[in-house]
């Protein structure tokens, strides 16, 4: 059953990267029935040159948070068609609603595309309740090229040209360094934007507690819910 699953995932990956153009990470937008409190998020790899690793930050919607627990990333999976030998660390970031996540492994990532790692996040049930559109930001901080041991060199064809003892940093080589996606939930409609004619009514956080000032997130106003960008 995990390997199916895997397996159409990849597909995926690789049906929606055929309309994309350059190398790097991307997630496909996704969709989940509305009150559902978790979603699996595939980030995919699209590479024409070996990378062995990788760290991007994501920016999640008010309401939906990566699975953390004692500054590690819970609840993931990893794609072993890839690559062998995986390492991944999860850092928090101040005022980003998401985090910073590095994926190392111990040999380069197959030139391929498809995903790598799988995050899972919960969403609130406030959010769940509720029909709605929102926009994932992804960033890209760096991709290198691997390390691999001289007398296995040969396995990888084109890859003499990085293997002086060191990993080199190849962010201009895979051009895909900022995108985005959406979150659907449910048949995605009702969800607005704040507007001048009810912008005196009080808001509300998806927790229910009155803010002063709506900043980037996920509101409730005059009984709808409505994103500030």
């Amino acid at each position: 059953m995990k390997k199916f699953y895997m397996t159409m995932v990849a597909l995926l990956c690789g049906v929606a990267a055929m309309a994309q153009d350059g190398d790097g990470l991307y997630v496909n937008d996704i969709k989940v029935d509305k009150g559902a409190t978790s979603v699996t998020i595939p980030v995919c790899l699209k590479n024409s040159i070996y990378v062995s690793s990788i760290s991007f930050r994501i920016d999640l919607p008010e309401g939906v948070t990566i699975k953390v627990s004692k500054g590690k990333l819970q609840n993931y999976t990893l794609n072993s068609d890839r690559a062998d030998g995986y390492s991944v660390e999860y850092q928090k970031v101040n005022g980003l609603n998401g985090g910073q996540i590095a994926v190392f492994s111990t040999y380069p990532f197959d030139l391929n595309d498809g995903p790598i790692i799988n995050i899972d996040a919960a969403i609130s049930e406030e959010v769940a309740a509720v029909d709605g559109t929102y926009p994932v930001a992804l960033t890209a901080i760096g991709y290198a090229a691997p390390k691999v041991p001289a007398d296995e060199v040969g396995d990888f064809d084109g890859i003499e040209e990085y293997n002086d003892g060191r990993s080199y940093v190849v962010s201009g080589e895979m051009t895909k360094t900022e995108t985005s996606f959406t979150l659907t939930i449910g048949d995605g409609t009702g969800i607005n934007s704040i507007n001048a004619e009810d912008s005196k009514a009080p808001v509300y956080n998806v927790a229910g507690q009155r803010v002063s000032k709506a900043q980037k997130g996920v509101y409730i106003q005059n009984g709808k819910k409505v994103a500030v960008k």
